[in-house]
């Protein structure tokens, strides 16, 4: 007890210099709330884009189906939305998000497989509180022309459908501190095997995901349990001097990162560092790794190989931004996400700390 109270006072003295970690910084880029063409039933066919909708019923999203004329409706739905947009940001990765869905989907972009979450029947395997961020993949978006998003929808039992904010595409703003940005395509494959790790090692009978994105939206339906990730890129001969710093946004839960098949850091490494306090936190601290110049090959292919393994829920390389910063724009990046806690957030986290 004498040392928990010690423990205590101490904190009125480190609250001003705390810190906390803010979730990335996601800008909107076309909103889809409103009004959505919806229908129920089940119909493959509802998902290609050139199905004629006119007489399907407008029902609001992100309010529950049950307080739209479809009392309690449970069972298989569907939801669909045209748009157009244009002026796509450059170098940037599009985000369909979704709020949440009651209780499991799967989102088609233009026919193609966007993202799904949860399991249907008879598997089934439901999903209400999972926040919906599907990444759009390059070319699944038709710039200055008409995209078509449809969703199926199952509901279990009470509410249904679509709900919650935000709903729209959006885009990171903190790619834009990038200097190399590695989102895109990624090879994925579930198990352990640290023979992965290696530069030379053949994947090409790999999956592949998109980066950052959860890996139950694509590659790993409801998987837990151990995965690996590889990517191979290329930096020019002239590529930025000094410090350099990886970041792989946040991950889902534990993580061992290699370069080239050298071994650059870990989640238990950040927690050295102050990035996050009591275990069963690491799923929310921020991976940034600092790489040292002599791994990095100029001009020549290099092999960046992570190590997920996820206890529950989603799984992965989920939130970025993921790819290589400067020793600048890592300390533009720090100071844009840390800012002071309160007093009582610090009791809160700290009274949870694993203490000698």
């Amino acid at each position: 007890m004498k040392s928990l109270l010690l423990k205590i006072a101490s904190l009125f003295i480190l609250t001003s210099i705390t810190a906390t970690i803010h979730a990335e910084d996601m800008r909107r880029f076309v909103s889809l709330s409103g009004y959505w063409k919806f229908t129920i039933g089940d119909d493959i066919q509802w998902a290609t884009p050139s199905f004629d909708d006119a007489d399907w019923d407008q029902i609001a999203v992100s309010n529950q189906w049950e307080d739209q004329g479809y009392d309690d409706y449970n069972g298989y739905a569907w939801y669909r939305k045209t748009f157009d947009f244009s002026n796509v940001p450059a170098n940037t990765t599009l985000y369909l998000m979704l709020g949440r869905i009651d209780d499991v989907d799967v989102v088609y972009l233009n026919g193609k497989v966007l993202g799904r979450s949860g399991s249907f029947p008879p598997t089934l395997i439901e999903t209400p509180d999972r926040r919906r961020k599907y990444a759009i993949p390059a070319g699944f978006l038709k710039e200055n022309g008409e995209n078509v998003i449809a969703v199926r929808v199952y509901d279990g039992h009470g509410e249904g459908g679509i709900i919650g904010n935000p709903v729209g595409i959006y885009y990171d703003a903190d790619t834009e501190l990038l200097n190399l940005n590695l989102t895109g395509r990624w090879k994925i494959h579930a198990g352990d095997n640290k023979e992965w790790k290696a530069a030379v090692y053949d994947d090409k009978d790999w999956k592949r995901i998109q980066v950052p994105s959860a890996w139950e939206n694509e590659a790993l339906p409801e998987y837990d349990g151990y995965a690996w990730y590889r990517v191979n890129f290329r930096v020019p001969e002239n590529f930025m001097t000094g410090d350099i710093y990886l970041t792989l946004g946040k991950i889902d839960d534990v993580d061992d990162v290699y370069l080239n098949g050298k071994y650059i850091g870990g989640v238990y490494d950040l927690k050295r560092d102050g990035e996050f306090r009591r275990s069963g936190n690491e799923y929310n601290a921020r991976r940034i790794y600092k790489i040292d110049a002599s791994l990095l090959k100029r001009g020549e292919l290099n092999t960046l190989a992570v190590r997920v393994y996820d206890g529950q829920g989603e799984g992965g390389i989920y939130e970025g931004p993921v790819g290589i910063m400067s020793a600048e724009n890592y300390r533009r990046y720090k100071n844009k996400h840390y800012t002071s806690k309160s007093f009582w957030e610090f009791i809160f986290d700290d009274m949870y700390i694993d203490w000698d």
